[in-house]
């Protein structure tokens, strides 16, 4: 019995979601942020949205001695509005009315699963973690990256990377909107943490937990730095440097197996390898990144929306499948895997990058 588009169609939308999560749960970035209930369904009034961003306190202290003091009031104006676009990324793969023809039961649609929508929804997510990590993703370049050495452009106008390799007072880039410290009329406390590492034997760890506690001190209310994500030649300084004392965690849940993504602890933090984060890559353009990056993320202070409503029309922007559609004037059945989220951070300063550790 051949296997028509409408059966291939239904046989998706049965396993997409179940695509998606594993992604989800894959990349330890989006995990984290829905775990800490940080993603939302959007409904914008324009083509993006807009935070507000503190960076110090509303009034200030009067003490009291005799009881005559005049209390100083007022309010400072501390409140910033940030924006963040959201992309919409749209894969899509053709399978020929032959090969659907020549199909014949339940293992031949398995084969054709394989063929088309699994490699396709795969190799989406690759370019997403390498235009996430590194900011090289391919035709995904309007996702942000946490490269700050490169841009992304989610609606026509490039946008600098979020982790800025500087010192604070340094840092000029303007991210999600707003500008750093030393930006023209840049923000005061909207900046990443920051360190250098000489090499990973003299000082790597000791510039770890410096990053580390310098993050984890910000936002106190959030909790400490829970992710890290590094390039494979640092993550392995890192264990080879902790010789014996290794601890490991997982990203798992009862929908992938446990070794999908091993990590260490290093302190309260999550510590994964990242094969997409690539510091050899053209997108580390200053060379700042070239001898090893370590990303440092408090992820409560990350968000993620989603935009879209009909699942059937638009999507519902969260790796959604359209279709079929049959291609005019060819024997193709075109399927399409629709992304349209954007993700940003509200407290830029919990989170922070170093540099160098891949040097032994």
């Amino acid at each position: 019995m051949a296997i028509s588009a409408d059966v291939l169609a239904t046989a998706l939308q049965e396993l997409m979601p179940k695509y998606s999560e594993l992604f989800v749960q894959w990349h330890p970035i989006l995990e984290k942020i829905v775990l800490k209930g940080n993603l939302t369904k959007s409904v914008l009034t324009g083509p993006y949205r807009e935070f507000t961003v503190v960076t110090d306190g509303p009034g200030s202290v009067t003490q009291v001695l005799t009881g005559s003091e005049v209390i100083a009031g007022g309010r400072r104006q501390n409140a910033s509005r940030g924006d963040t676009y959201a992309p919409r990324l749209i894969y899509a793969f053709d399978v020929p009315g032959k090969d659907l023809a020549e199909a014949n039961g339940e293992q031949d649609l398995a084969r054709i699963l394989r063929d088309y929508p699994e490699l396709g929804m795969s190799d989406f997510h690759e370019r997403y973690a390498d235009q996430l990590a590194t900011g090289d993703g391919t035709d995904v370049g309007g996702l942000l990256t946490l490269n700050g050495d490169t841009t992304y452009n989610p609606n026509g106008t490039a946008r600098t990377g979020v982790f800025e390799f500087a010192a604070t007072t340094a840092q000029s880039s303007t991210v999600f909107g707003l500008g750093k410290p030393a930006a023209a009329g840049g923000l005061a406390g909207w900046h990443n943490q920051y360190g250098q590492v000489t090499s990973f034997a003299t000082d790597g760890r000791s510039t770890m937990r410096q990053v580390y506690y310098a993050c984890s001190r910000q936002g106190k209310s959030m909790g400490p730095v829970d992710l890290m994500l590094g390039d494979e030649t640092s993550y392995l300084n890192y264990l080879e440097d902790l010789d014996d004392h290794v601890r490991t965690t997982a990203v798992q849940n009862d929908h992938v197996p446990g070794n999908v993504r091993m990590g260490v602890k290093f302190l309260d933090a999550d510590f994964f390898l990242e094969d997409a984060l690539r510091p050899a890559a053209t997108a580390f353009n200053s060379g700042a990144g070239r001898n090893g990056v370590i990303y440092f993320m408090k992820t409560a202070s990350w968000h993620m929306y989603t935009l879209g409503h009909d699942a059937s029309k638009e999507t519902k922007g969260d790796f959604s499948l359209r279709g079929p559609f049959r291609l005019p004037e060819q024997d193709l059945f075109r399927y399409e895997i629709v992304d349209y989220r954007g993700i940003h951070c509200n407290q830029l300063r919990c989170n922070g990058v170093i540099e160098g550790s891949s040097i032994a």
